[in-house]
């Protein structure tokens, strides 16, 4: 019940409309499959009776309208009429799978968008403490599972109601036969279940451990082929890959022979039970005579139900396999919210200056805080550096002004304005230069224009960021110039190219704020001082703030901060700043 629940708030309410839709779908199929196994007895007398009206009395009116046909006429006209109902229920069935199909990967293509979207929204601490393997998982890998189970769902809806139905029938024609047999079989299966159930639940929380865990070796493996490949270490990554994909590999075996089991099992019930009913009719006294359409009618729900009760049997296996898939996917959808955004977009003025007062901030399960009563002043127009050791709180500093942290404790404010108030607005004010400079497989252009369709991407901004991220001779050497692919992560490009496109891409949409989280400290000196003349033609038109390990890097700043352990101890110009970082902490760190 928890089950079915958890599945139907997964769905949105168009959704639920749908999902009766085809409920009612199938109560129509369930209809025409007792119309088809129903008309086994008639056609049974009606082959096997010369003389119907004798046999048959109450059918003698109807005989008559028909204008008394022959036994031959009246045979081609029950085959006639028994290939039409099957046609008619053959092209009503097709349909059905065909809506359903629609249904559950509609169902699929939601829920994977519904995920992406909840997690591209989240804040960025949550990013800062899952697994993006984990999340690539629940996806694409979890919502195809889940497709499995809302389709086999539907699947056991429709086989239960046929099953209903044709248990109908046959308690109508001999009610003590079909609750013995019914009796039996219910007792099997319940049986069966029983003792599958728990390991089934144990193999499906190990699948989606082992998926988890192959997927994220996986990517840190190709993510990591050169270092790998320079150290050897080809085959650590290999076996532990290895034993994550075989443990998969053993779940998946052994809950496919579980799913084979039922098969074997119902026929040798079905030939038990279709002896058993022989000798409880005879039993009763009844003619062989009678006995053979009556035994005609089971042979053919056997023949229909078989099957039915067979795929009911393996998908409540596969359900109940893949339970803790669903169990994940609600999780995810119902206590990750998403933000609801009321704040304005316009961009927040920036004239006077960006003033940092006593923030402090700690990461969930830290045992300590990065910031402590940080309180800093940054003019309009101005340059300033932070410096400090690794772990110093620097780049966490730059995390809270650019609006990705919120602070514990203080305030980050523009002009006078909490950020916080207008977060988008302030965001769209900043132009970010990361370390790590992250490129899609695309083109040049689209690398620079992140995230923009091309019908939004324009030449003229284009064009101004190219220049003064100094990549316009590089592009026109470039055989197919701004279309030129970069390769995965850029690998087709050197360093200092990469630096250089991820500068035009934060000067794209020419914003007021340039922030550079050390984003030249993985380049040699030569290539890290070309790349810092274009920093440097900036200053004065823009506000820049540079994170850097390497005082050269910041000697050119206004104003230079140093942190040490989460606290602001040092600030001043550059000169005098040079001085006693010379004679103290060491230059070679990063946050």
């Amino acid at each position: 019940m928890k089950f079915s629940v958890k599945v139907w708030k997964l769905l949105t309410p168009k959704q639920h409309r749908v999902a009766v839709v085809l409920l009612g779908l199938m109560l129509i199929g369930m209809v025409m499959e007792m119309a088809g196994i129903g008309l086994v007895i008639p056609l049974i007398a009606l082959v096997s009776e010369r003389d119907l009206a004798a046999s048959y009395p109450s059918l003698t009116p109807w005989l008559e309208r028909l204008g008394n046909p022959s036994h031959d006429r009246l045979v081609t006209t029950g085959m006639f009429v028994l290939v039409g109902i099957y046609a008619m229920k053959a092209l009503y069935l097709g349909f059905l799978s065909s809506r359903q199909s629609r249904f559950v990967f509609s169902v699929q293509a939601d829920l994977s968008q519904r995920l992406f979207s909840t997690y591209l929204q989240q804040p960025y601490s949550f990013h800062l403490q899952r697994n993006s393997a984990q999340l690539i998982r629940n996806t694409i890998n979890e919502v195809d599972q889940a497709r499995w189970v809302i389709q086999t769902g539907l699947s056991l809806a429709a086989e239960f109601l046929v099953l209903v139905g044709l248990a109908a029938i046959l308690i109508a024609v001999e009610f003590l036969g079909t609750v013995f047999v019914v009796g039996t079989l219910g007792l099997a299966v319940y049986g069966f279940q029983r003792v599958t159930r728990d390991r089934i639940m144990r193999w499906g929380v190990a699948r989606q451990e082992y998926e988890g865990l192959r997927l994220q070796h996986l990517q840190q493996g190709l993510g990591s082929a050169k270092e790998v490949k320079l150290l050897g270490r080809e085959e650590e990554f290999l076996n532990r890959y290895w034993a994550y994909n075989n443990g998969n590999a053993q779940i998946g075996q052994r809950q496919a022979t579980l799913e084979a089991l039922p098969k074997l099992w119902l026929e040798l019930l079905a030939v038990v039970g279709l002896a058993s009913l022989v000798l409880v009719m005879i039993i009763q006294g009844k003619p062989l005579d009678r006995v053979l359409p009556t035994l005609g009618l089971f042979a053919a729900v056997a023949f229909r139900l078989l099957p039915s009760v067979n795929r009911m049997l393996s998908g409540a296996q596969r359900v109940r396999f893949f339970l803790p898939v669903i169990d994940n996917l609600y999780s995810e959808l119902h206590d990750l919210s998403i933000p609801q955004s009321v704040q304005e977009r316009t961009p927040v003025p920036f004239h006077h200056a960006l003033e940092i007062e006593q923030v402090g901030f700690r990461y969930p399960n830290a045992e300590v805080a990065s910031l402590r009563k940080i309180s800093v002043v940054i003019p309009c127009g101005s340059s300033v550096g932070f410096i400090g050791t690794t772990g110093a709180g620097k780049s966490t500093l730059v995390d809270i002004i650019l609006g990705l942290l919120t602070p514990d404790e203080g305030v980050v404010k523009v002009d006078g304005i909490d950020i916080q108030t207008n977060l988008r607005g302030w965001q769209a004010q900043i132009g970010y230069v990361p370390q790590s400079i992250y490129l899609t497989d695309d083109t040049l252009r689209r690398n620079v224009a992140l995230g923009l369709p091309d019908e939004q991407i324009s030449e003229v901004e284009m064009s101004r960021a190219i220049r003064a991220a100094q990549l316009d001779q590089f592009v026109r050497e470039l055989p197919e110039g701004l279309e030129t692919k970069v390769g995965e992560r850029g690998v087709r490009l050197s360093g200092g190219q990469r630096q250089r496109i991820g500068i035009a891409r934060a000067l794209y949409h020419d914003p007021s704020v340039l922030v550079l989280d050390e984003a030249t400290s993985a380049l040699d000196t030569a290539t890290e001082q070309a790349v810092m003349e274009g920093i440097r033609a900036l200053k004065g038109k823009k506000t820049i703030i540079i994170v850097a390990h390497r005082i050269s890097t910041v000697e050119h700043c206004d104003r230079v901060f140093r942190f040490e352990k989460g606290y602001l101890v040092q600030g001043g110009e550059p000169a005098l700043l040079t001085e006693t970082r010379l004679g103290g902490a060491s230059d070679s760190g990063h946050e």
